[in-house]
């Protein structure tokens, strides 16, 4: 519930002040699983492609973006989490493997999960 009105509202923001171009979104099937790859120019494409994508889509999110406690990266931390992003933590190669784990999960679900390859 909260997603898709986040997902509405900031939406509808993107699309008034940045007015991004997609194309391809006819390819993006309405639901069963999918899997999103995409270049990472920078952290705006974690917020952009879900915003623009018709589904539902999580993505993978550094750990202290749930974590961090400075007001600065409160806004971060509201939206990751509303946005069903889903946190890695980056220390050791069996915590990458246990959120790749959760992206399995999504994907076996029939949901959609989007990767920076």
């Amino acid at each position: 519930m909260l997603y898709t009105v986040l997902h509405r509202l900031l939406g509808v923001v993107l699309r008034t002040v940045w007015r991004p171009q997609v194309e391809g979104l006819e390819h993006v099937p309405p639901d069963g699983p999918l899997l999103v790859a995409s270049n990472h120019l920078s952290f705006i494409d974690s917020i952009v492609i879900p915003l623009v994508l018709p589904r539902h889509v999580s993505f993978l999110a550094k750990a202290e973006y749930f974590t961090s406690r400075r007001l600065r990266d409160l806004p971060m931390r509201v939206f990751v989490t509303v946005m069903e992003a889903v946190p890695v933590a980056r220390n050791q190669t069996s915590d990458a493997q246990a959120s790749l784990q959760v992206a399995l999960g999504v994907l076996t679900g029939g949901g959609a999960f989007g990767i920076y390859p």
